[in-house]
């Protein structure tokens, strides 16, 4: 579906998402203009409890998080070594997903968050089980680390070159 250029209302991105997604109902509306979706979205062999939270007031994209089964590292590292998370170093478990490069305007609000955020968490969560599994991640990469960690333990010249480009 193409985007038209006007951005897209939270009553029409609810409406929307109802019709799309019928098995993630919306929380609540917050006074601050803020929504939140929850309920299931399948990865490659499970279903997920996430949540898609978006606020139409401001310039943050929306995000999703992983609320049951809750994501973890595979064995032996840490949770800044989970690709193409929005780690969170004072709640690791609640990390939003990565889902795209917000430096190449991969999503604008003139986008349906049904058609795009939701697909893309569902396409992360598939990436993830099988990273979790041998520890390759098979996914799309933007520019740069593909975790916190990597960036941690890269060397100073890679990391140079990366920020350049």
């Amino acid at each position: 579906m193409r985007a038209s250029a006007r951005p897209k209302s939270r009553e029409a991105q609810a409406e929307r998402m109802r019709e799309v997604w019928p098995g993630l109902k919306p929380l609540t509306v917050f006074s601050d203009g803020l929504i939140a979706w929850i309920g299931p979205i399948r990865g490659f062999q499970m279903s997920y409890k996430v949540s898609v939270v978006w606020n139409p007031t401001k310039t943050i994209p929306p995000l999703v998080f992983v609320r049951q089964p809750t994501i973890a590292p595979r064995p032996g590292i840490g949770w800044i070594d989970i690709p193409h998370l929005l780690y969170d170093p004072e709640s690791p478990k609640d990390s939003a997903l990565c889902l795209f490069d917000p430096e190449q305007n991969e999503w604008r609000r003139s986008m349906w968050i049904s058609d795009t955020i939701v697909p893309w968490a569902s396409e992360w969560l598939h990436h993830y089980e099988l990273w979790h599994f041998d520890g390759v991640w098979r996914g799309a990469n933007a520019p740069g680390p593909i975790s916190i960690g990597a960036g941690l333990y890269r060397p100073e010249k890679e990391l140079q070159n990366v920020q350049r480009t």
